[in-house]
């Protein structure tokens, strides 16, 4: 219960520093854009050349089995590529709020051009990393899936603090590892966990989303039903847009306390600090 309390606390006080600076938001947008054109054109390619439809055995030609492995890894880069940088540029944003600032999309780019070496680099190893966790999911079967669930969140809790590092110390691939491994052990735990109160918060604002044009159905038809699951696609998407802001501005905040011991502004001390060690 306390866990959750801060969570929902971690919550409000992220919204805090968001309304600050409403420009952040368009980063997880353009994010959002970016990231439903890479799939239309990643599908449009594969039903170009035949090759779903010789991966599932219909087509005329064959291709090597090995064609539909680099097809994924393409699509996992393509997408880690996007992400991280978008999020780069509200971690930076984020930075210079905390620093005492006042953050502009302009600085957000920047950061992307900055950093883009490191980015897509580790969007490279991101990839390589799913591609080995499908592998391994495939291999084994039922149990592949539940080794994949494990490794995949041992890998996400390890590297958590890598991005940061990377963009905030300038740190090199090896080193960002390393050194988001030592921030991570010095939490509790809890530091992940109240991060994903976020996520927890947004789920139980989407409900009513959901509950909307199950009630229009029962009360008004199914035209009105329609009409309500559009609207709640709409809101689904604003909330995906808002969470994914928040996340990258707690991270930040997360990064700067572990490092100088420093509660960032916008943030109550007691709250932050109780996500680490104190000795």
């Amino acid at each position: 219960m306390g866990v959750l309390q801060r969570s929902y606390q971690i919550f409000l006080e992220s919204w805090g520093v968001l309304v600050k600076d409403k420009e952040l938001l368009l980063f997880p947008v353009l994010s959002g854009i970016f990231s439903i054109i890479a799939f239309a054109g990643m599908v449009a390619g594969g039903l170009a050349t035949g090759l779903f439809a010789a991966l599932a055995g219909q087509g005329p030609e064959s291709f090597p089995r090995w064609v539909g492995g680099v097809y994924a890894f393409v699509w996992y880069f393509v997408t880690f590529l996007i992400a991280t940088s978008f999020n780069v540029a509200v971690l930076a944003c984020a930075r210079i709020r905390f620093d005492g600032g006042d953050p502009t999309t302009a600085d957000g780019f920047a950061a992307i051009r900055k950093h883009f070496g490191a980015i897509a680099l580790w969007a490279l190893i991101s990839a390589t990393v799913g591609i080995l966790l499908d592998m391994v999911k495939e291999r084994f079967a039922v149990v592949g899936s539940i080794l994949k669930g494990i490794l995949g969140a041992a890998w996400s809790i390890a590297t958590f603090f890598v991005v940061p590092v990377m963009i905030f110390e300038g740190a090199g691939l090896g080193a960002s590892t390393k050194r988001s491994v030592q921030l991570v052990k010095k939490s509790w735990g809890e530091a992940l966990g109240v991060t994903a109160g976020v996520g927890l918060f947004t789920f139980l604002l989407a409900i009513p989303g959901l509950l909307l044009p199950i009630v229009l159905a029962v009360t008004l038809g199914g035209t009105a039903a329609l009409i309500g699951l559009g609207v709640a696609v709409l809101y689904w998407i604003a909330l995906g847009v808002v969470s994914s802001a928040l996340s990258g501005i707690f991270r930040a905040a997360l990064y700067l306390y572990a490092t100088k011991g420093e509660t960032p502004s916008g943030y109550s001390g007691a709250l932050v600090q109780g996500a680490f060690r104190t000795a």
